[in-house]
């Protein structure tokens, strides 16, 4: 039994090295790389680099251009002894200003300041649910790992049924055998062909559910590596990327509030504006005439530091609530890491209980089949103990690919950077 089984991994080792060897980590690589939603990161540092451009033009001269023409049904008149004075009652004006920030109180830095940082938020979300891809594609891995050891399964246990018939045929041409016994193993190995078909498709399906996420070719011949996601770390650090949102988001609204305070500081402006119409600032002169003006411009909007100390209070208010939320985050995922622990120590405690109990079944299975081919038992009681045999096998690669589950889904929750 050992023998047979021993080929049949040799045999499915040497046709997996002279194919293609993925990880779990490379997986999970490949799918966020092919993932749609990685497209939004270069929209938002487009739209970014356009917002920055916009605030930058703060500090472009700022040129406008305004004409009017007036009519007044009432103008200025002086009577004077010997003088007499009229003025037209249409007047025009057209002016060209030119407006230039040489102080804004750090305004427009800390405008960009924020976009930049509201870009790498928006990246981060992004990558929060980038992240959600880990349990979809852990999920497949060990399902095709599992599938796959279900079938090498099936497959010994074919060839060991086979061979009972090939014995028990000879022992039928000599009268030591029934017909009977050997229907019944026919008829065994038939319905294992049935199970091994219905596995290859279930194989075959998952393949190319794997294939869609990563956008890499996935087959019987591909080799599963059975290495846990991140590998074997016993750092305790967490390094999920929701903490970073939480602390980006503290940045953010400091930012914000700094803003704020510079929105209450005095800003200082040159202007100069080019005038042609009448009357000019010279009234008694109504010819129709260029004049210009300029200036320095102290702009302060007082009323504005009425409100800081009400920003202050908001700002320590959303402070506290982001680091509640951080909190009750920790507190999950703690609590999660220390029910995975504890799952990891279990199951690398029952991997110790399967080698035993596989060598104890391995011996009933050679007895039975000794005595199945003198006839002391019948080919029911030999399946029973080749069953249990078989179980006891798959168990305990089951329970090894359980710990690799267990451990990739610790190193997800405690958030591993290695891929």
């Amino acid at each position: 039994m050992k023998k047979v089984l021993y080929l049949i991994l040799l045999s499915s080792s040497f046709s997996f090295g002279q194919e293609t060897k993925i990880t779990l980590d490379s997986c999970v690589s490949w799918a966020k790389q092919h993932y749609p939603l990685l497209k939004q990161n270069n929209a938002i540092q487009e739209g970014s680099a356009v917002n920055i451009k916009s605030i930058n033009e703060n500090w472009f001269p700022q040129l406008s251009f305004m004409a009017k023409a007036n009519y007044q049904s009432e103008v200025v008149v002086f009577n004077l002894p010997g003088i007499l004075t009229h003025f037209p009652h249409d007047t025009y004006l057209s002016t060209v200003s030119l407006n230039q920030t040489i102080f804004d109180g750090g305004q427009t830095h800390k405008q960009k300041e924020i976009e930049h940082m509201n870009a790498d938020f928006e990246v981060l979300k992004n990558e929060v649910e980038l992240y959600k891809l880990v349990e979809q594609i852990n999920r497949l891995y060990v399902t095709i790992l599992l599938s796959r050891e279900n079938l090498k399964i099936l497959n010994v246990y074919k060839n060991n049924i086979d061979n009972r018939l090939g014995n028990l045929k000879s022992a039928s041409e000599n009268g030591l055998a029934l017909q009977s016994s050997m229907d019944e193993l026919e008829a065994e190995s038939l319905k294992t062909d049935q199970s091994i078909i219905e596995a290859k498709e279930e194989l075959k399906s998952i393949y190319k559910t794997l294939e869609f996420y990563i956008n890499r070719p996935v087959s019987e011949t591909t080799q599963l590596v059975e290495v846990p996601l991140g590998g074997i770390t016993n750092g305790s650090e967490i390094h999920r990327p929701e903490l970073k949102v939480f602390d980006m988001q503290k940045e953010l609204l400091d930012s914000r509030y700094k803003l704020t305070t510079i929105y209450a500081l005095p800003k200082v402006s040159l202007y100069a504006d080019m005038n042609y119409g009448r009357p000019g600032p010279n009234f008694l002169n109504q010819n129709l005439r260029s004049f210009s003006n300029a200036g320095v411009m102290v702009k302060w909007n007082i009323s504005s530091l009425y409100g800081l100390s009400r920003e202050k209070t908001k700002l320590a208010i959303n402070h506290q609530m982001i680091d509640i939320q951080k909190e009750v985050f920790l507190f999950n995922l703690n609590n999660n890491l220390a029910t995975q622990t504890s799952q990891i120590t279990s199951i690398k405690e029952v991997i110790d209980k399967d080698k035993s109990i596989v060598e104890k079944r391995h011996n009933v299975t050679q007895t039975a089949s000794a005595q199945l081919e003198n006839g002391k038992i019948t080919v029911t009681d030999y399946l029973t103990q080749l069953n249990a045999e078989l179980q006891a096998t798959l168990n305990q690669k089951v329970h090894e690919i359980k710990l690799m589950n267990a451990m990739s889904t610790y190193n997800a929750t405690k958030g591993t950077t290695n891929f």
